[in-house]
């Protein structure tokens, strides 16, 4: 992994006897000896390598045990030991969530960890299995879809301290997003639910089919971004209501959005090739890029006109236009990526 560290080596000359000892060996090595003196402290006076920026990137590594925070640049910039961590979101505060194995196998329980910005635990919550996390607008609070034996599938809100509020109870409760007041939550029979955070109602419903895998805020206030597993997938638009504005058939499978803030854009990474698809007004297909280096390709986030998306061991950069640019590497097990601010 790339890393801006300032230097702290030293040069550390031997020397030997000379074999024919008087006046000139002695004036050579004790001339070589101040050369090799200058040159090591002007090495030492040199400017080092600059410090790495603030964090802006949240990278969870699940075998490595880490969550990483990385600059704008996509240097290292902090690390948070996690074991097993899997989904990463944004607190209000710098900080962060973080869902995690308590295990690190498929039957593992989860943990719901709470950090400060600077990497102190604040608070930890036990859940069953958690199939989803996502945070209310401002990170303030935590959403969680949590599967139970022989009970309901959950919508819960977790605040800071680790006070748990059920919102919903319901079977096949999949995937979750957050907005200022209320919580999206798609289901496996194709539904989705806007759900009051305040009074836990459900206000809006609409069936579109399929299998929600996947939702995020929309371009406008109250819009949403839904995602379709069934098949090779569909990607769709809703209006506030709730109602499809458009809706556009993958040629490619994708398991997650990364949404751009602000816009009638929505970039997909295909888990199934080396490609990432990205659409705009309309559904509009606007790139569509394969042939990238690495396999696995899964999490991403919308990033500086681009786009970030995690392989297994790396992080791809990619401009507007598609095109590669510098990256990370050196991660065990990329589990997701998520922006330091909503």
């Amino acid at each position: 992994m790339q890393e801006r560290t300032r230097a702290d080596e030293l040069v550390n000359p031997t020397t030997s006897e000379p074999r024919h000892g008087g006046l000139t060996s002695a004036l050579l090595a004790l001339g070589l000896g101040t050369l090799l003196a200058c040159l090591v402290a002007l090495a030492g006076a040199g400017p080092g390598p600059p410090p790495p920026g603030p964090v802006v990137l949240w990278a969870a590594d699940r075998d490595g045990g880490r969550v990483f925070g990385l600059d704008r640049d996509l240097f290292l910039a902090q690390r948070i030991p996690v074991d097993w961590p899997l989904d990463v979101e944004p607190a209000g505060d710098g900080g962060l969530w973080v869902l995690r194995s308590g295990g690190g196998t498929s039957q593992s329980t989860h943990r719901l960890d709470r950090f400060a910005s600077d990497g102190a635990l604040i608070t930890e919550l036990w859940l069953e299995h958690a199939r989803d996390l996502d945070v209310l607008a401002g990170g303030e609070q935590a959403l969680i879809v949590e599967a139970r034996e022989q009970a309901l599938t959950r919508l819960l809100r977790v605040r800071d301290e680790g006070s748990l509020f059920v919102l919903l109870e319901r079977d096949g409760l999949a995937c979750i997003a957050g907005e200022r007041a209320a919580a999206l939550v798609g289901t496996t029979d194709g539904t989705v639910l806007r759900v009051d955070v305040a009074s836990a109602s459900v206000v809006a419903t609409a069936q579109l089919g399929g299998s929600i895998v996947d939702l995020a805020p929309g371009p406008e206030r109250g819009t949403v971004w839904a995602l379709d597993g069934a098949g090779t997938g569909r990607v769709l638009l809703l209006a506030p209501d709730l109602t499809v504005r458009w809706t556009v058939n993958l040629p490619r499978r994708a398991a997650h959005l990364a949404a751009v803030r602000g816009e009638e854009r929505v970039w997909l990474a295909n888990t199934d090739s080396a490609c990432v698809l990205r659409y705009g007004p309309g559904g509009a297909l606007e790139l569509d890029r394969c042939g990238l280096p690495l396999p696995g390709l899964d999490r991403a986030v919308a990033w500086r006109d681009g786009l970030v998306v995690a392989a297994v061991g790396a992080i791809l950069r990619l401009d507007a236009s598609g095109n590669l640019m510098p990256g990370q590497g050196g991660f065990d097990a990329l589990s997701d990526l998520a922006p330091r601010i909503r």
